[in-house]
């Protein structure tokens, strides 16, 4: 394949890859609200047409479809790109854009940038991806893999029905040789963080109610003056998490939580140690508007958190009553929902019977735990694989500075492929940056020539990386 053929094809047909993403993120596909989910799904489908897919269909689950496409060139490898299509909701306060309109602005220092929900997750990556693949043909060239997609509609609810698809498609996915997850790896300052690995996660919701208690209100909210003679669900689930962690809520003081967490190996150690040598903290603290981590630390205490640290999260909690002005209340229910992230070589299946146990343990049987998501384990790739290396020399070549991060701290379903029946190899790769991700004024860079790379330096390390993939031995 003649790259700079390619990457000539990208530079001068950039405006319209720009206005391909747009249509993408325009339209809605907002899982957790079932909003234009179907819709987006066959757009994606006719856009795997219109690449050449051989094959290109929505597979039905139980829940949102996954879209399905097959790209066969005769290659000797075949390389499945896992990617989802689906957001987080619009409704949070604090956009300086409408968040579907996919408007081009201006943000220092980066120059133009797209600003709207699911611009960096993950539509940005996703039609940047579909974009490099569609400009090598274009460009008169031969695809130097097979390609294979998965892009599921669920990721953003745990890939709750993702194993059906892996079930039905098992045969399909078998063909594959690598997994490859399009992401726009730089930070602001344009440095690479090149994460070989996620943490697992289980997603449940914690809930007191008065009649499965035996006390306070058992159907409805009732006047707050009662409070006096009357037991209130949401101060009984304020103690029920209160026992779950010390009391700044940073350490899980549930017994055996952190038994079967691996002790950090050899190799992380020494990429650890790279790490601190190289990691600018202001810049991690910088787009999340945060001030401060916990206790204060810094460095390497830091890093090992972030990295290899599970965790118990409060990711939001109700009860009662929330609207404006003032209503009394003793509440009849109080629910809060909580996810556990999971590192080496936590087990998914241990976390609900042990959040159980604690609760029963601690005097809060009547709290029920209700799964929302079945959840999946951690997922990691050594350094040294064929794969990582294809990966770390295209970095190499467009003249960055690289930081391996063993792990990323947030999660993706790539145990889904890790583990059996598939044992696949996986990277989450590419240049270009975005941030704010589930935030408002979520965004990916356009522009070159600002300290990170622009839409095209993405689509040209796709195109870069699926040639390097293609060589491995």
């Amino acid at each position: 394949m003649n790259i700079e053929s390619v990457f000539k094809y990208i530079d001068q047909n950039i405006d319209n890859h720009i206005v391909k993403v747009q249509e993408l993120i325009r339209q809605p596909s907002i899982s957790p609200q079932d909003i234009g989910v179907r819709d987006c799904a066959e757009l994606l489908r006719k856009s795997l047409k219109e690449l050449g897919c051989q094959r290109a269909e929505l597979i039905e689950t139980s829940g949102n479809p996954v879209v399905v496409g097959e790209l066969d060139v005769g290659a000797k490898k075949t390389v499945l790109a896992y990617m989802m299509y689906d957001t987080q909701p619009i409704d949070d306060p604090g956009w300086s854009v409408p968040p579907l309109e996919a408007k081009l602005v201006d943000l220092d220092p980066f120059g133009q940038v797209l600003m709207a929900r699911g611009a960096t997750n993950s539509k940005g990556p996703l039609q940047g991806f579909l974009n490099a693949c569609d400009a090598i043909q274009k460009a008169g060239e031969k695809l130097p893999v097979n390609l294979l997609f998965a892009i599921e509609g669920e990721e953003e609810l745990g890939s709750r029905h993702f194993p059906e698809f892996l079930k039905k498609e098992e045969n399909t996915v078998k063909k594959a040789d690598y997994v490859f997850f399009p992401f726009m790896s730089q930070d602001p300052t344009g440095k690479v963080m090149n994460y070989l690995g996620v943490k697992g996660i289980v997603y449940v919701e914690l809930e007191v109610d008065g009649k499965t208690w035996g006390y306070g209100p058992t159907e409805f909210d009732i006047h707050g003056g009662t409070k006096c003679v009357v037991d209130n669900p949401a101060w009984r689930l304020t103690q029920a998490l209160s026992s779950m962690t010390t009391p700044d809520g940073n350490r899980v003081i549930i017994d055996g939580f952190y038994d079967d967490v691996k002790p950090i190996s050899a190799e992380d150690e020494e990429l650890l140690t790279q790490l601190e040598e190289t990691y600018d903290e202001e810049t991690f603290k910088a787009p999340l508007k945060i001030e401060r981590f916990i206790d204060d630390g810094h460095g390497r205490e830091i890093l090992e958190k972030y990295i290899f640290g599970p965790t118990l999260n409060i990711n939001g909690i109700w009860s009662g009553y929330t609207g404006p002005g003032t209503k009394t209340v003793v509440p009849w229910k109080a629910t809060a929902k909580v996810d556990v992230r999971l590192v080496p070589n936590m087990q998914v299946k241990d976390v609900i019977p042990m959040l159980r146990r604690h609760l029963d343990s601690q005097g809060f049987p009547e709290v029920k735990i209700i799964e929302l998501e079945s959840g999946y384990g951690w997922a990691k790739l050594s350094i040294s694989h064929p794969l990582a290396q294809a990966v770390l020399e295209t970095y190499k070549e467009f003249n960055y500075p690289i930081e391996s991060w063993p792990l990323l701290s947030g999660s993706a379903p790539f145990s889904m492929f890790a583990q059996e029946p598939f044992n696949l190899p996986f990277v989450v790769a590419g240049l270009g940056h975005g941030a704010r991700a589930h935030s408002p004024d979520e965004y990916i860079v356009i522009d070159e020539g600002g300290p990170t790379g622009g839409l095209a330096t993405a689509e040209k390390s796709f195109v870069s990386m699926l040639s390097r993939l293609s060589q491995i031995k």
